[in-house]
Formats: structure tokens, sequence, C-alpha cells
């Protein structure tokens, strides 16, 4: 048979009629060739976007492509019946498989069935070619990644371009094509293949599921191998399962990390341990200047304030410290998260000390579900109290933005980046989460552009501020980290390289989304950037990192004034 290779582009769309995101296609891009891997032609077409009336800029800065590329698109439906055609019977290859999760998402959005009209056979090539190379699959390889391990010339070839991108999946199959290797990877396409594609791994977060063995909650000493027994009780954290443990024949302690998964082909159990993290007591509180911040102790509470927005008198803004609260031990003392292992009458108490020092009314504080996306929702004074006082009513919230007076937006942080926003001219603020992979998805542009939508924001007029987060030198990632930056324009910036074999690479998060402001249009002395950083001021502020997450919250609140 043919082998046809597909790579698709999409953008992400928010659907009225799902209430939620729908990943919509926008290109089409196959090469084709015969069991030779002979050439017989290639494809490309653009898709006319029928859900999302705008692409985002971070997926236009991706792909280059633009809304006036789609203007001519055909629609989803008729381009799949047009690459049908062009491809006849054929094995379908993809590089992993969340192209074909993504066909398989909109032919069930467009025609009511998830069935991909020409899918027959069909080969997941990333699995395919990290067998060959010898790479297992404990990590996915990223098709660039492979073209460099492989020798792959892909100069003139556009990435993220979905012909492109096929072409160059097909210059890395030619590398580690073996017929007969390939055949223990053929799937046939029937309703099996369907419900093992479209089954959605679950986390296992209780322990007295008959799915959890003895077995399972057992750890080894990681420093002789000898058994171990458990010291503390299990915690549930970020849907992982915490304990401390002691080696019964050495004596050394550590901590140990419990993830439960149910997927298709059964219970898959990650288990990992760590030295056990060392606490520090909070610092005495004393006012005074702190990197480009200053902290404010009223009623001995600390306070972090943005000297830069002293001039916005209609707004109020602080990010929290560890200093002033009633929580005690790896909580202590001022710490602003529910559901870490805290008491929430502590937490509740903290929330009302915070806000009475820092001039906030708490019945009016109002957070999202974070997760580490770029999703934006704009709130008014009907949300007061949600993910807070009340339950969060809508997933996948990493940014807020209002124009209500007496709205308080909160974000969550412990090292990931908090982003203000205040647009002067139309009254109106945003407030962001950014970690890392929010930051390397453009979470800084997407607040500016999302104003702008909302409330006619110009670029030129937005003030924007970089909270306490971590700093370039203590954000040591590894490569497959590293490599999400350096696929961003300018990423020489913010992206240290290692010194030397086994180093690491430091990404600065703060320049990365300075830069992200930059291109949105905002002007150079309109961003403040804090320079505190978690990590080294972690007996003030909560650090992920240095405590290996045992540790409260930070928050970031930003209003206008009532």
């Amino acid at each position: 048979m043919d082998i046809v290779i597909l790579d698709l582009e999409w953008n992400a769309a928010y659907s009225r009629r799902l209430k939620g995101y729908i990943n919509e296609i926008i290109e089409f891009g196959a090469v084709k060739c015969g069991p030779g891997l002979e050439g017989k032609g290639a494809f490309s077409c653009f898709v006319k976007p029928q859900v999302g009336k705008h692409i985002s800029g971070t997926i236009s800065d991706l792909t280059s492509i633009t809304d006036e590329n789609l203007e001519d698109g055909m629609p989803f439906m008729r381009a799949v019946g047009r690459f049908r055609r062009w491809a006849g019977d054929c094995v379908v290859m993809t590089w992993g498989t969340s192209d074909i999760l993504t066909l398989i998402e909109n032919c069930r959005y467009f025609s009511g069935s998830e069935k991909v009209p020409f899918l027959s056979q069909y080969v997941d090539l990333q699995r395919y070619a990290q067998a060959r190379m010898g790479l297992g699959t404990k990590e996915q390889v990223g098709l660039a990644k492979a073209a460099e391990l492989l020798g792959v010339d892909v100069s003139g070839m556009d990435h993220h371009r979905a012909k492109d991108d096929s072409l160059m999946t097909l210059e890395i199959l030619k590398k580690v094509y073996d017929p007969q290797a390939l055949g223990e990877h053929l799937q046939a396409c029937g309703e099996e293949f369907y419900k093992r594609m479209t089954f959605k791994t679950t986390y296992i977060c209780d322990l007295q599921s008959p799915l959890v063995q003895r077995g399972h909650l057992q750890f080894a000493c990681p420093r002789c191998g000898g058994e171990s027994r458990r010291e503390t009780k299990w915690s549930l954290k970020n849907k992982s399962f915490r304990a401390e443990f002691r080696c019964r024949a050495c004596g050394c302690p550590f901590a140990g990390r419990l993830i439960i998964k149910q997927k298709y082909e059964g219970v898959a159990v990650n288990k990992k341990t760590f030295p056990l993290p060392e606490i520090q007591e909070p610092r005495k509180a004393l006012p005074g200047p702190v990197g480009h911040m200053r902290l404010e102790t009223p009623q001995g509470v600390g306070v972090l304030r943005f000297p830069a927005f002293g001039g916005a008198g209609w707004v109020n803004h602080a990010f929290s410290t560890r200093l002033g609260g009633v929580s005690g031990g790896e909580f202590a003392a001022m710490n602003l998260g529910f559901g870490r292992g805290d008491k929430d009458e502590n937490v509740a108490e903290n929330y009302h000390a915070f806000c009475r020092a820092a001039g906030f009314q708490a019945e009016s504080l109002v957070a999202g579900a974070q997760d580490h996306h770029i999703h934006i929702r704009r709130v008014g004074p009907e949300h007061r109290g949600v993910g807070i006082w009340k339950p969060k009513d809508m997933e996948s919230i990493d940014g807020l933005c209002t124009d209500a007076p007496g709205v308080t937006l909160v974000i969550y942080t412990a090292d990931c980046v908090p982003l203000y926003f205040i647009d002067p001219e139309h009254h109106a603020i945003g407030l962001a989460h950014a970690g890392w992979r929010g930051t390397a998805a453009g979470m800084a542009r997407a607040m500016a552009e999302r104003m702008g939508a909302e409330f006619g924001s110009a670029p030129q007029q937005l003030l924007a501020a970089i909270g306490p987060s971590i700093c370039r030198e203590c954000f040591e990632v590894d490569e497959p980290v590293a490599r999400e930056f350096m696929g961003l324009e300018g990423w020489e910036r913010f992206v240290t390289m290692p010194e030397g074999p086994g180093g690491k690479y430091h990404v600065d998060l703060w320049e990365c989304n300075r830069q992200f402001l930059l291109r949105a249009g905002l002007l150079p002395g309109n961003i403040a950037v804090g320079g505190v950083c978690t990590m080294c001021e972690s007996d003030l502020v909560f650090s992920h990192r240095r405590t290996r997450g045992h540790r409260g919250s930070n928050c970031a609140m930003l209003c206008i004034q009532p």
C-alpha cells in the first residue's frame, strides 16, 4: 500500500456549542510515497475556520499563518473529502497521535461521527522512529529533535507548517525505514482503534480504590535499595500521593511520590523518591525595598507592591508574602492556598487578614482553575467570591480581566510568574498566571490581545508588571523544556546554554514574558519587572522548587477601587 504522511496545524477556538475549546484544524499538509518510499506527490490546503473567527497571535507567530491566508480556505469536511480522494487506499502516518486525536475531534464536531473517512490503517511514526533509534517511549522526542539526532537536513523547510513538517517526517522515515519492523506498529482502524485513541487516561486519587495494590504503596530506599517504612500519612497534592519514609536497613529518610493512572492498557504506577525538604522559618517583617518592589508591613502582614504603579490611584494591587498569617509548619505563616493540606479555617483567616492589611474586600475575590494554559476569562460583579468562597465554575482559566470596580482578581503562584495589566484609558485590568508552559505559549501577549478585544485597550497605553517568581539563575531546566523556549523568536535573550557536559540550561522567564509584551506592542517604559526571586527569597515568599512542593501558596491580587 502507499504511505501518506500527514501533518496538521490547528488553532484553539472557543465553541459556544461545547462551552469549551476545540482545536480547530486550519491547515492540511501531506506527502505520498510508495512502499519503497518513492515519491508520489504532495497535498496542501488551508481550512476556513468555522468556530474561531481569528487565529490567536501565538499560533500566527508559530506558523506564520494569518487570517487572510484562511479566507479562501475550504470548510473542514470538504477538505477531508478532497484529501480522501487524493490519498486513496493507503497507510496514514503522523508524528505522534495528537494529529489523529485532533482529526477525530474535528470530525465529531463537524459531522457528528468521530470516524475519520480516509483512515483504514495507521502508524504512529514517532513511536516507530524512537523504537528504531533505541530511544524507548519514556519521553516523546519532537520532530525537530529527531531530525537533528538523525542528521536530517531541514534547511529550506518551514517548521510548524503542515506540508514542510510532513516532508521533514518523510526524511526521518527514510533514515529509520525497515518494512518488517514497521509491521508491528501497523494498526487497523476499527472500533477498537477508536476506543483506544479516545480513551482518556485518568488519575486514581483514592487509595481505597480496588485498582490500588499493596505493592504500589511500597518504596525501596534510594540509598541502599532496602525495605522502608512509611512514617507519615499519605497526602494528595496535584493528583499525586506523597509521604515520608525511612529505610529499615540504613535509616535513610526520604520522601516518596506516587502517581497512579488508569490507562487503556491497565493501571500504570510511577514512583519517585526525593530528599526531604528543608523548610525555612519566615523572616522578620521589616519594611523596605526588595528587588524592584517595596515590602510594606501594615498590621504585621507582609505586602509587596510595585512603585511603578504608584500613579494609578484608581487601582489596588499587591503580592502576598509569608509574613503575618496564622498557619504553621511548611505553611507558615500566610498561606493563601486551599487544598494544600493546611486547615481551611487557617487559610480563610489568612485571606481576611491579608485583605484587611492590603486594602481589599475579602468578599470581592475571584480566582480561576489554573492549569498552565493561556485561557482567559472576563469576570464581573456576579463572579465575586468564585474560586475562593464559592466553588470554581469553570476549568482551565489562567488569566482574568475586568473593567468592573470592586472585583478583585486573584492568581496563585509559587515560582510561576504573575503578570499584572492596567489600562489607564479604559479603566480595565488583567491578571495572569504564567508558569513555564504559559510563558512559552505567550500568556503575556494573549492577555494584552484579550484586553484589546474586551475593552479596546491599546497596547501602547497598557501598564504591565512581572511579579515575584523564579529567576534565571535558579530556573535550571533539562533540554526538553529548553527546546520549548528555543523555538521562540529571540530565544538567545532568555535561554542560557549549559556550561560543560551534564550542565543545565537556564531560562529567564521574566525576560521571555517581557519580550512577548514588547511584541504585543507595549512600550518598554510601561513594563515593570519586580526582580524578586521566589527561590532566593524563600523565607519571604513560598517557593515550590526550594521546598520540593512542601509549601503554601502566594497570591497576586489586583482590583479597580470600588
